[in-house]
């Protein structure tokens, strides 16, 4: 996800590996000429969410990622990855991340950006969701995949779409609209739905 601020960018999620995240970045500067991509918020640290964070560090972007993962991160990211350099190796950059423990922000003065640990998921620990509060939009990723547009709500209710909205209940987030990173964008009408809640 791209979140475009007064003179800078932000992206949520470095996908996969070097190619992927490139071709992400490379989308973002077609989109958004002139601004340069200053922070990267990382969801978690499972692959397909963390895998093309070295390609992140070598845009010079600082990396936010959750204050449990960072030292995992960190040691990845300190490999010198000299049998085929990678982007990061090539660069000559080190990579500067901020940890995050309960809440962060980042702002503009015009936008903010609320980024929240996801109290005890079942999915990962240190797990991160971000909230833009003038837009009421919530980017989360794996903790709710929406069905196929006019599936019928699960019998039973996911534990992690569960545990989302108790988080978001616990913030007191006004959320209007949810950007799964894993699917279409959907009203949170459609999260209620899923667990049974009217909205």
């Amino acid at each position: 996800a791209l979140i475009e601020m007064s003179d800078h960018l932000v992206i949520v999620e470095s996908p996969l590996y070097d190619g992927r995240a490139a071709a992400v970045f490379a989308e973002a500067r077609r989109l958004v000429p002139g601004k340069p991509i200053r922070h990267v918020i990382n969801s978690h640290h499972h692959f397909d969410h963390a895998g093309g964070l070295r390609a992140a560090a070598a845009e010079g972007a600082t990396l936010i990622t959750s204050a449990m993962a960072k030292p995992s991160i960190e040691r990845a990211l300190a490999n010198p990855n000299r049998i085929s350099p990678d982007l990061l190796a090539r660069s000559g950059r080190s990579a500067n991340i901020v940890g995050v423990r309960g809440q962060y922000e980042l702002t503009d003065g015009k936008r903010r950006i609320e980024i929240y640990e996801i109290d005890a998921s079942i999915h990962a620990q240190g797990f991160l969701m971000v909230y833009l509060p003038k837009e009421r939009l919530l980017i989360e990723a794996d903790a709710y995949t929406p069905l196929a547009a006019g599936m019928p709500p699960p019998a039973v209710a996911n534990a992690n779409n569960l545990n989302l909205v108790q988080n978001i209940d616990r913030l007191r987030l006004s959320v209007e609209r949810i950007l799964p990173l894993h699917g279409r964008m959907v009203p949170m009408s459609e999260l209620h739905a899923a667990i049974g809640r009217k909205s």
